[in-house]
């Protein structure tokens, strides 16, 4: 190794134990946080597990914790997404892998995901895809929600599986119809 690397790889060290103890501080009387289960899932494609709340999407919505995990059910219905995952205690909805081609809502694959291209157009129209899905609530001081949404998924050609499944992008949309459709279940 090269002193610059060595030194990289030093600095590194000292930022993860300065993170570490950042993330175990509290204030002075204050009881320590009790840590949350992270959500993972492991997809094709992907070379190592998922940690959800990393890729989610965040929004406050001003409703309490168990309002929003209501409205996230008939959000997942209405977009045919099968719930697998459901726990009002830990404020989780979703599903961490379906497989489903063509269509997602009644809309082409790549209207949700990217996942590359072809001689017949977009990958994700043809392909296979492993979907994960899930919004995470948590209850804010203020009395509304921390809400993240999460969509991930990885496709595999259908013509044989001589070939690697690929990880695909999310583009955004079926998240922001969770979102709206949560909030409108939300609306009095």
């Amino acid at each position: 190794m090269t002193r610059h690397a060595i030194r990289l790889a030093c600095a590194a060290l000292v930022l993860i134990g300065v993170q570490a103890a950042t993330l175990h501080a509290q204030l002075p009387g204050q009881p320590r946080a009790q840590p949350v289960a992270r959500l993972r899932t492991a997809l094709p494609g992907f070379p190592d597990p998922i940690a959800l709340d990393t890729v989610a999407q965040y929004r406050e919505m001003k409703a309490p914790m168990g309002a929003v995990f209501s409205a996230a059910l008939p959000a997942f219905k209405a977009l045919d997404i099968p719930i697998a995952v459901r726990d009002s205690a830990h404020g989780t909805v979703g599903n961490l892998g379906w497989t489903k081609m063509r269509q997602l809502s009644g809309r082409p694959m790549s209207v949700s995901f990217n996942c590359g291209s072809g001689m017949t157009g977009p990958n994700a129209d043809s392909y296979r895809l492993t979907i994960a899905a899930v919004v995470m609530i948590e209850g804010l001081p203020n009395g509304g929600s921390k809400v993240g949404i999460a969509l991930v998924g990885s496709a595999q050609d259908v013509q044989g599986s001589a070939k690697d499944p690929v990880a695909c992008g999310s583009t955004g949309f079926t998240e922001l119809r969770i979102e709206e459709l949560m909030r409108k279940a939300l609306t009095p």
